[in-house]
């Protein structure tokens, strides 16, 4: 509600909607008055008259019809295309919304593995203090250390920022939110390819462009009845200096089209409907292109969260669980313990990634995919 795009559309419609109900209306009528034989050479014997007249313009038939018709389709084609805003920035909110829980889940990962860090700090420096390690191993585990606070502090700033880009989209400069509210969606239902594409175009995207060329198609037809020249009426009264009584007056004016047929409006209407419709195509070649990428895109992301949530993960878990119990007892090295933490840190981040991939590609996909029987996307949600 507080996107000034949006508002701008809004605002874009409404005006359509004006000039839809002034395409209706008609001409309005001229109020001439003429004095003629007044003042002058007194000599001759000229009655002055007085002409008060109504002119009226009578549009050739098939003119009003065909600009209300452009119009109605210019009202038509603004509604569209704050439809399709509506869902590209919802769109866009989904997007942002996942990349923030992302942010989150990659803070506590890096807290959790400072923290970790520190615990094997701690238990290093108490086993040579015991003298049952080298410092040199102590030294290691502080190296170690010190990375995982870089690695806190720059996700702490990717967070964040990925709280200020949702925030703006939200209208807000900063944010008024302290954190997203929610998780990672681990599935999502894939849906029917086919069915996805055969429903593009019922989307705005595709709408608007239907709209565009019936609103040329339109314009085509009142450039060619532009050419016929209108007939104007006029009616009035005349009176005489002098002379009591009145007398009446009419007129017809037709426009004599001698030096322009309006050739280059009718060739520019055609060529502009050919360009609509060159459009439309485009249009629909774009969308088919991403939403096929985007179904590639959330196919793959769902077998590569499957993959580590089921297998990957608790298998590094299980080995780091396993290292670094048989460290305390000696029987691994230190070196063979960091480095089962850091890959089991890295498989916790892509895990998180995997995740947010998933969720934006879904965004991507639901962006594309009409439901006319209960279309929420955009209205309720």
């Amino acid at each position: 509600a507080a996107s000034p795009a949006l508002q701008a559309f809004e605002a874009q419609l409404r005006a359509a909607e004006c000039a839809s109900r002034q395409a209706r209306a008609f001409s309005n009528p001229d109020l001439l008055f003429e004095a003629e034989d007044f003042g002058g050479d007194e000599s001759l014997a000229i009655t002055s008259q007085r002409t008060l007249s109504l002119s009226q313009s009578i549009e050739w038939f098939g003119k009003r019809s065909a600009r209300i018709g452009a119009a109605e389709r210019g009202r038509d084609v603004a509604a569209r295309d704050l439809e399709r805003l509506r869902r590209d920035l919802l769109a866009e909110v989904d997007r942002a919304f996942a990349t923030l829980l992302g942010a989150q889940e990659r803070l506590a990962i890096a807290e959790q593995n400072a923290e970790t860090a520190r615990e094997v700090t701690g238990a290093v420096q108490s086993l040579v203090e015991a003298g049952e390690a080298s410092p040199v191993e102590a030294a290691r585990a502080e190296s170690d250390e010190a990375l995982t606070s870089i690695d806190l502090g720059s996700a702490g700033r990717d967070l964040d920022l990925a709280r200020r880009s949702l925030a703006s989209l939200l209208g807000d400069v900063v944010p008024a939110f302290s954190a997203a509210a929610g998780s990672l969606a681990a599935t999502v239902p894939l849906p029917d390819r086919d069915v996805a594409l055969a429903r593009l175009a019922e989307l705005p995207d595709l709408t608007r462009w239907d709209a565009e060329i019936a609103r040329q198609t339109a314009l085509v037809t009142y450039a060619r009845r532009h050419a016929l020249p209108d007939l104007t009426l006029t009616v009035g009264t005349r009176s005489f200096a002098g002379i009591a009584g009145r007398k009446w007056v009419a007129g017809l004016a037709l426009p004599i089209p001698l030096f322009t047929q309006f050739d280059g409006a009718r060739g520019e209407a055609g060529a502009r409907r050919q360009q609509a419709g060159f459009e439309r195509s485009a249009e629909d070649l774009r969308v088919r292109t991403e939403l096929l990428s985007a179904y590639s895109a959330l196919s793959r992301a769902l077998d590569e969260v499957h993959v580590l949530r089921d297998e990957v993960l608790p298998r590094a878990e299980k080995v780091y669980d396993a290292l670094n119990e048989g460290y305390r007892r000696g029987k691994f090295r230190l070196l063979d313990l960091l480095e089962t933490r850091r890959t089991l840190a890295q498989t916790r981040l892509r895990y998180v990634d995997a995740l947010v991939r998933l969720n934006l590609a879904n965004a991507d996909l639901q962006r594309l995919m009409p439901d006319p029987a209960n279309d929420n996307y955009g209205v309720d949600r």
